[in-house]
């Protein structure tokens, strides 16, 4: 296992889509087998990813953040998020491979992400996570984020029970996370 400074986190761009692909479809599979119907997850393809992500990235709007992580062997992770107009932000994704948990790299991403969106007016943050995710639960909750609403989400995998962890107070989730 490495240490987060092992990593470097950066902007993605759209040279990285493809990159972004796999390890979407990996940290996917590695992450919520039983929690999301496993032909969902075997029949996921990077490529399709890989083209999304590519999409997002040729044509950034001011108020998205789109973070990488990559070790030497390249990347492992990313966070994703958007702020709206009245300052609620939300962090859509945040995923690592398996290889790169555990050290740290997850609050990294999810501190340099906050403070891009504080950048951008963010006062606020909520992140939906699977509610039988019980890892990453624990993680945002390590993070001070308050499970303040569930909802079933009717995805591509099948039918999904959600929480939404929110912070309300940005600086401190900041210094927490660092």
């Amino acid at each position: 296992m490495s240490a987060s400074t092992d990593f470097v986190v950066f902007p993605a761009a759209p040279g990285d889509a493809g990159a972004l692909g796999q390890v979407h479809v990996q940290a996917w599979r590695e992450t919520y087998p039983g929690m999301l119907s496993q032909t969902y997850l075997d029949g996921m393809s990077a490529a399709v990813h890989a083209r999304r992500f590519w999409r997002q990235l040729a044509r950034p709007s001011g108020r998205d953040v789109l973070l990488a992580a990559e070790d030497r062997r390249g990347l492992v992770g990313y966070a994703a998020g958007s702020v709206g107009a009245d300052g609620a932000a939300e962090i859509h994704t945040l995923y690592l491979i398996r290889r790169a948990q555990g050290c740290g790299l997850g609050r990294r991403l999810m501190t340099d992400a906050v403070r891009v969106l504080k950048a951008q007016g963010a006062k606020s943050l909520v992140i939906w996570v699977l509610t039988d995710n019980i890892p990453a639960r624990r993680f945002y909750e390590r993070l001070g984020g308050r499970a303040v609403a569930q909802k079933v989400d009717k995805g591509p995998g099948g039918d999904t029970r959600q929480t939404a962890y929110a912070w309300s107070d940005l600086e401190a989730l900041t210094r927490v996370a660092s």
